[in-house]
């Protein structure tokens, strides 16, 4: 929850915050390939999307479970392979990917520093690597940030100031 409040409070009004129950939201947050909502068109769920003027321009994927490069890459690839938010709250109405779509993993910091800092620096080569392929479909910005609790204000101020300057705010 402290991602999202930060990410909402950086944005202001500027952008409309949608959150899954995991940050203090009442729904999933499916995004799905082409404008037709169903089991076959859904890629995945995310945490947290940022709307602005009808187009999604922000998506946030917490992984609180550790460092997978497997979830990573394939939490990533999902939301690229997809282009549209639908869901009831929107009436149902397919909105699509902006110009311009920031995607963000944040991974608990703890869980990475156990290694001696080996899955930091692979964290690393993967965004690096990510950013390599962008623009991939309707994903053209990646952020990866380790954040070690809700607690951890500087990384939680990067996460907004990324967001802040994806948006041009």
């Amino acid at each position: 929850m402290a991602i999202a409040d930060t990410i909402a409070k950086m944005v202001g009004e500027h952008i409309e915050i949608i959150r899954d129950p995991a940050c203090a939201g009442d729904h999933q947050v499916p995004l799905f390939v082409g404008q037709r909502k169903g089991n076959d068109t859904r890629m995945c769920c995310v945490d947290l999307l940022g709307v602005l003027e009808g187009k999604v321009r922000i998506i946030v994927e917490i992984e609180e479970s550790g460092f997978i490069p497997t979830k990573i890459c394939g939490k990533f690839l999902q939301a690229a392979l997809s282009d549209h938010f639908i869901h009831d709250i929107q009436s149902g109405v397919p909105m699509p990917y902006g110009k311009r779509v920031l995607f963000i993993q944040i991974l608990d910091g703890s869980a990475c520093l156990k290694d001696g800092g080996k899955k930091r620096q692979q964290a690393e080569i993967i965004e690096g690597e990510i950013q390599r392929l962008l623009p991939l479909r309707g994903l053209t910005d990646y952020r990866l940030f380790f954040v070690n609790g809700p607690n951890d204000s500087l990384k939680l101020k990067e996460v907004g100031s990324a967001v802040s300057a994806a948006l041009g705010l």
